[in-house]
């Protein structure tokens, strides 16, 4: 049972390598935690597919994880944003109360920010994905609608 846990510690290895070099197994080769020269490694990912299998959920994960990151950085975005056009803003004074103040509006802050939203959003929508990749995110129901309402945005 030791040398069980062992293997499947050493495939996760390997397919943390993997993802690290985006699946180029000859880079992962030369990483410490991998152990195996490059045709070594080769065999030991082609007689085992559950390597390879890892190595999708990790990468799927990781562009998931990145597809929020920058849905988040949208939003936040958009929020600063919603707060440059001006407004009110509720300030205690020094009795405790609760005063409304006028906030002005700030038009340079507002295009700045309409500058940065675009950006994220192309950047968003131009990042390269390989063709297996994308198949597996859309496997996933929650990756699916990330990008389907992310790229109709």
């Amino acid at each position: 049972m030791n040398t069980e846990l062992m293997i499947t510690d050493d495939f996760e290895a390997i397919a943390q390598a993997m993802l690290i070099t985006r699946g180029d197994i000859a880079k992962a080769s030369r990483l410490d935690t991998v152990g195996h020269n490059a045709m070594a490694l080769r065999a030991v990912v082609k007689d085992n597919p559950a390597i390879r299998q890892r190595y999708h959920e990790l990468l799927a994960e990781e562009m998931q994880d990145k597809g929020l990151h920058i849905a988040e950085r949208i939003l936040k975005m958009a929020e600063l944003q919603e707060a440059a056009f001006g407004g009110e803003m509720e300030i205690a004074n020094a009795d405790g109360e609760v005063e409304v103040m006028p906030l002005p509006a700030d038009p340079k802050m507002v295009i700045e920010l309409s500058k940065e939203i675009s950006r994220l959003i192309a950047e968003g929508k131009t990042q390269s994905m390989s063709a297996k990749s994308t198949m597996i995110l859309a496997s996933k129901e929650d990756a699916k609608e990330i990008l389907l309402a992310f790229l109709n945005s």
